[in-house]
């Protein structure tokens, strides 16, 4: 990415950090490094019960330029199950196929590490800078929605429930 990129979201996500700790979020905002050579805004929510400190991680993700046009992609990110039960891989994905078609945004999966991860990219104007309550909204409803399925997922994911019993109490 050229510095201009890289200096445009770090500024952004400078004024996004502002916001959410206004808001009573502790963030934190990291520059690129050779590992990683995006910034990053690290925001901690809550603490989890099973895991810890959860962190949500708002990136814009890197696109050519003429590839996309006259948007940018920020992404939120946030891990909910650090490591998936081997024996609970095949019911969670059944689970993900029902909780996915619910969800008023972003999406469950599983990613290379195995880790469970909750994440939603959102569409915002190039030309612009992120529209302040309209980013609040959108990370409310992102955490509302793991609020409503993460414990849920999280738990068939660590084998403490099975896809069938949390597929049922979805569906009643």
């Amino acid at each position: 990415m050229d510095n201009y990129t890289n200096a445009r979201d770090l500024a952004e996500l400078g004024f996004l950090q502002q916001a959410l700790e206004e808001a009573g979020l502790p963030c934190r905002l990291l520059e690129p490094t050779e590992d990683i050579p995006i910034p990053a805004l690290l925001a901690a929510p809550d603490a989890d019960e099973d895991n810890g400190e959860r962190y949500l991680t708002f990136t814009f993700v890197p696109l050519d330029d003429e590839d996309i046009g006259d948007i940018r992609l920020l992404q939120i990110y946030t891990v909910v199950a650090p490591a998936v039960a081997s024996d609970a891989r095949a019911g969670l994905a059944e689970l993900l196929m029902t909780v996915n078609s619910r969800l008023p945004l972003g999406h469950f999966g599983l990613n290379d590490a195995g880790e469970l991860y909750y994440r939603y990219v959102w569409a915002v104007g190039a030309a612009h800078k992120l529209p302040q309550p309209d980013a609040l909204h959108v990370i409310d409803l992102f955490l509302m929605t793991l609020g409503m399925f993460g414990r849920t997922v999280g738990d068939v994911a660590s084998g403490n429930r099975s896809a069938a019993e949390a597929i049922a109490a979805l569906s009643s």
